[in-house]
């Protein structure tokens, strides 16, 4: 089971803008004319860190791909949505992750922003011939350069999971990492 703490956050990061929304929030900006969804696609590459006993911080990478967010709009940034599927694999602890992750940028220079966000995800646990697949919650912050097609990134984040069943071994996998991205945009 997820910590309160880590529900209690997420809740709160997905809570704070309600009150807000009706004071210049855009709900459903891709049915408007001007809504432009920007997509992104990136390579992602970095480090991870599970918080599983005999399990040492590796590497990790995967793809994503980002969008304008088509369901809410703030009335200054903006979201992206950051859709993602990750790899870890070390110390016989393969860790594969599916999530969307929803972050508020900011500008603070021409071209780069910075963003938060929380995320949800789906995490397929594999150690010793066992398998099994946890739900998680996320927070993370990140860095967002895009200069004609060229897009590049960072971002830290934090992963809540639910308890994996592998076997011998009954642990949460829960992690942090850092990624760095670099890929094309639209």
């Amino acid at each position: 089971m997820m910590r309160p703490l880590a529900l209690s956050a997420l809740a709160l990061t997905v809570a704070a803008p309600l009150p807000a929304a009706a004071d210049g929030w855009t709900v459903l900006p891709a049915t408007g004319s001007d809504y432009e969804a920007a997509p992104t696609v990136a390579l992602l590459g970095g480090f991870q860190d599970p918080a599983v006993d005999g399990v040492d911080a590796d590497g990790a990478y995967g793809v994503e791909v980002g969008l304008s967010c088509p369901t809410l709009a703030p009335p200054a940034g903006r979201i992206r949505q950051q859709i993602s599927l990750t790899r870890f694999d070390n110390d016989g602890l393969e860790l594969t992750s599916m999530e969307i992750n929803p972050h508020y940028l900011v500008d603070i220079a021409r071209d780069l922003a910075v963003g938060v966000g929380p995320g949800l995800g789906y995490v397929v646990a594999d150690a010793g011939g066992d398998s099994d697949g946890v739900f998680a919650l996320q927070a993370g912050a990140s860095l967002h350069y895009r200069q004609g097609p060229l897009f590049l990134g960072a971002e830290a984040r934090y992963q809540w999971t639910q308890e994996a069943d592998l076997g011998a071994l009954e642990t949460e996998v829960d992690n942090h990492r850092v990624l760095a991205k670099a890929g094309l945009a639209f």
